[in-house]
């Protein structure tokens, strides 16, 4: 099912989590499927390169050269897909990941801002970001800045510091430590008042 069809209403409204989980498994499927295929293609690729090694006119060269053309655009057009399908999958493996948690959500006064939030805007996120099915509070957590972001926008207030938020996120997703935080933030103060 493609994501238009998906996020048509809200899906986390309309999806059971076992619906979530067979299209889960036939995005795999198909993936995988595609993965196989564009390593064909690059096997077939290789094989033309070897073969036209042993050419002995210009006519099969060409032949040759056309032929590669041609696998390469069919491995393009099959990598494209393959990118597509693996949004679709994110996006669903995100919303299952979601509709496990949902009791949680409840509880935390989640679940209804979540339902609100307009199908465009809940694609775009869950496409974007890897949920992890990790602990409860963690999805929680997740979740509600979800619902925060997207039904309190604050881009008013926010201008000029996306680089401050930027290091701020870094800095709690432990990829930063707070004074390697603060010598960069420091540092880009410094740049923009010169």
């Amino acid at each position: 099912m493609p994501l238009s069809r998906i996020f048509h209403k809200n899906p986390i409204k309309k999806l059971s989590s076992d619906e979530l989980k067979d299209m889960e498994l036939n995005l795999n499927v198909k993936t995988d499927r595609l993965t196989e295929e564009v390593a064909g293609i690059e096997q077939e690729i290789q094989k033309l390169f070897q073969k036209g090694k042993e050419t002995e006119s210009h006519l099969e060269e060409v032949s040759l050269a056309s032929h590669i053309k041609t696998l390469c655009r069919k491995k393009e057009l099959k990598a494209a897909a393959h990118a597509q399908l693996e949004k679709e999958l994110r996006a669903v493996s995100n919303m299952l990941i979601i509709k496990e948690h949902e009791t949680d959500l409840k509880n935390a006064g989640v679940w209804e801002p979540l339902e609100r939030i307009p199908p465009a805007d809940l694609e775009a996120y869950l496409i974007e970001r890897k949920l992890e099915a990790e602990d409860r509070q963690a999805a929680v957590r997740v979740v509600t800045d979800l619902t925060s972001s997207i039904l309190n926008p604050t881009t008013g207030y926010e201008e000029g510091l996306e680089d401050i938020l930027s290091v701020m996120r870094e800095v709690r997703q432990g990829k930063l430590e707070p004074e390697t935080a603060s010598d960069i933030v420091s540092k880009e103060r410094k740049l923009e008042t010169k």
